[in-house]
Formats: structure tokens, C-alpha cells, sequence
């Protein structure tokens, strides 16, 4: 099971034996195990940390289970985290009562790990679908009618002042329209491609970086172009495995944002390095740009969120689809920064074979 960013999982249990088995399983199979030995503390635990999913038994002092999902129910933040129940008996009732609350599955005891393992597999996998179709949604319902309105807009004035417009009101006008028009057709590849990751089955290959890296300047020679950017990057890259047409939306990604982004004339540095335990390699793109605070860097990586109206400009896939790439290819994303001090946003790929620009 992939997890590289170790989700938390809280396990909310009072039996001291079972609690600690569940634990060490998780941690075992590269989550961080949260754990609480009753209902009240559990509640504490999972509004302060926000788990991934959360292990409950049904029968506990204090708050029981059942009384715990009415609570995560009326929560705005809870209601969302997946809850699997747990029980020592099959009592038809407390299912369909948990089911009824909103847990998402209910496993009887004693159960295997296999069993325990598979539940939370799916759960997570589910939670990501629904988070996606929401995400999907509000997409489609907001970020791609600004430009369609734009575009819309634009035409008509154009009919309302063809026959007395000058050429350069109208080439103004047409512009204006055809920018609005690649927008569109930008957030729609993006969505496409964002799906395309989930669904397609890549087998990880090793990657000529230095040839991937070059295509990636190479797609962004305009953009780079048009903000005077100065690129820095090494000779040698360490090595990594993946999929090389993944791997490139990751590297233009980073770079178009540092190129937007990172001020006037922005200093774009491209590098790497190989972690200590040499399973993993770091690659990365810093800029020279304002930087972000702890709370923008925190909502990063999120699918479909924007940092900032000044930040985000666009339509706020891109970083959902560099965290979708990064993770199906067993690595991870995630950004260094500081206001005024620019920001560097990393991601990291399994090892493989040195590559030379």
C-alpha cells in the first residue's frame, strides 16, 4: 500500500492490547497511528488533529461509538472524515444504526489485518472519488464560467459595435475573446489530464531527467519569454523512475508558477539532491518571488483550491495534478517557503539511475 505522506489515522479503542495491535499495523503499513482509549478523549484527538479516517469501537466508557458518529454527523469538518466501526459482535441493530450515522463500514472482532487493511483502502479510495467529483463540480460550475462569460461578453460587443468599430477596437475585442477561449480550453485539458492519472495504469520506468527537464523549458519558451526569466539548473540529475509524459506536466507545472509568479525578471533554480536513505530523490524549482506563509502552504496541494487571488490567478489544478502524478508514481510534493524569501516547491520520485544534462 502507497502512503507516502503517512495519513493519520486515529484508532479510538479501550482495550489496551487491541489498541496498540491496530497501532503498530498502521505504522507497519506507513500511516501515523493516532490513538485515544475512549470516546471523549477520541473526539478531542480527531477535532484538533483531523485524521484521515478514524477506527471506533462501539462499546466504550463515556462516549460510545454510535454517540461519536451523531457528533462527527453535526460537525462540519468530521462529517467528511471516513469512520469504520468495530465491534465484537454482530448486532444488527448497531449496524444498521452506524450505517444510518454516516460510518462507512463496520468490522466485527477478532478480525485479520488483511481485512482491516482492505476496509481502509477503500474508504480512502472512496473519500478521494467524492472529494474529486466535488472538487469536479465546483470547477465546472465556477472557474470555467468566468472565461466563458468573458468570452461571451466580448462577441457581443462586438455585434452591438461592428458597423462603426474601429480595426483596432475589434482586434481588441477578438484578443481579449481568443484569451478567454485558450483559458477555457487550458482548464479543460487540465481536468482531463487530472482524471487520466487516476485511471490510467503506467508501469514506473527509469527517467532521462536532463531530457525531460529540457523538453519541459522547451513547452514554456513563451511564457519564459515573455517574463524575461533567467533559468539556473545542474548538470547532472540524480536518479528516478516514473512515467516521462507525467513527469513533464509535474516540471512545467513548477516552472510556469516561478515564471508567473516569482516577480519581475524572476532567477528560476532547478535542482535536486538525493535523500539519506536513498530510496527517494528530490527534485525541485525555487523562485525568487514574495513566498508564502505557513496558513498558503498549508492549503497547498489541496485539489482545486487557490492560495490567494493574487497567487492563484488561474484555476487552481495545477498543484491538485503535480500531488496526483507525484503520489500514483510512489513519491510525494509538497513546497519550502517564507514571506519575502521565495518559495521552492519539491517533489520526489523513487531512485534509479543518474541522468546528465
Amino acid at each position: 500500500m502507497n502512503t507516502p505522506n503517512k495519513l493519520p489515522i486515529l484508532v479510538i479503542e479501550d482495550s489496551d492490547l487491541l489498541r496498540q495491535s491496530l497501532a503498530e499495523m498502521l505504522e507497519l503499513n506507513g500511516f501515523r497511528a493516532l490513538v485515544a482509549s475512549n470516546g471523549t478523549d477520541g473526539l478531542h484527538v480527531a477535532q484538533r488533529d483531523k485524521p484521515a479516517l478514524i477506527i471506533t469501537d462501539v462499546n466504550m466508557p463515556g462516549l460510545n461509538g454510535l454517540e461519536l458518529l451523531e457528533i462527527f454527523r453535526s460537525d462540519e469538518v468530521l462529517r467528511s472524515i471516513p469512520v469504520i466501526v468495530i465491534s465484537a459482535q454482530v448486532d444488527r441493530t448497531a449496524i444498521r444504526r452506524s450505517m444510518e450515522l454516516g460510518a462507512t463500514d463496520f468490522i466485527t472482532k477478532p478480525f485479520t489485518e488483511d481485512e482491516v487493511l482492505h476496509s481502509i483502502a477503500t474508504r480512502l479510495e472512496n473519500k478521494a472519488l467524492l472529494d474529486e467529483l466535488e472538487a469536479f463540480a465546483h470547477t465546472v460550475a465556477h472557474d470555467l464560467k468566468n472565461p466563458l462569460a468573458t468570452v461571451a461578453g466580448r462577441l457581443e460587443m462586438l455585434g452591438l459595435i461592428l458597423d462603426n468599430a474601429d480595426k483596432a477596437t475589434v482586434r481588441r475585442q477578438l484578443s481579449e475573446a481568443l484569451k478567454s477561449a485558450r483559458r477555457l480550453s487550458d482548464i479543460i485539458d487540465e481536468l482531463l489530464l487530472l482524471s487520466g492519472v487516476r485511471r490510467q495504469a503506467v508501469v514506473p520506468l527509469p527517467l532521462d531527467m536532463a531530457a525531460i527537464v529540457a523538453e519541459s523549458i522547451d513547452r514554456l519558451e513563451s511564457i519564459l519569454k515573455e517574463q524575461a526569466a533567467r533559468i539556473e539548473k545542474p548538470d547532472i540529475w540524480p536518479a528516478a523512475v516514473g512515467h516521462a509524459p507525467w513527469v513533464i506536466q509535474v516540471w512545467v507545472n513548477y516552472i510556469s508558477n516561478a515564471a508567473k509568479y516569482g516577480g519581475r525578471e524572476p532567477l528560476i533554480k532547478l535542482g535536486a539532491q538525493t535523500n539519506a536513505n536513498e530510496r527517494y530523490n528530490r527534485f525541485w524549482v525555487e523562485d525568487s518571488g514574495p513566498g508564502l506563509d505557513e496558513e498558503a502552504q498549508t492549503r497547498l496541494f489541496v485539489p482545486f483550491t487557490r492560495i490567494s487571488t493574487a497567487r492563484a490567478r488561474g484555476h487552481g489544478l495545477g498543484l491538485s495534478i503535480v500531488r496526483r502524478i507525484v503520489e500514483r508514481l510512489g513519491g510525494s510534493a509538497g513546497v519550502t517557503s517564507r514571506p519575502g524569501a521565495g518559495a521552492r516547491f519539491w517533489f520526489e520520485l523513487p531512485a534509479g539511475t543518474p541522468t546528465i544534462s
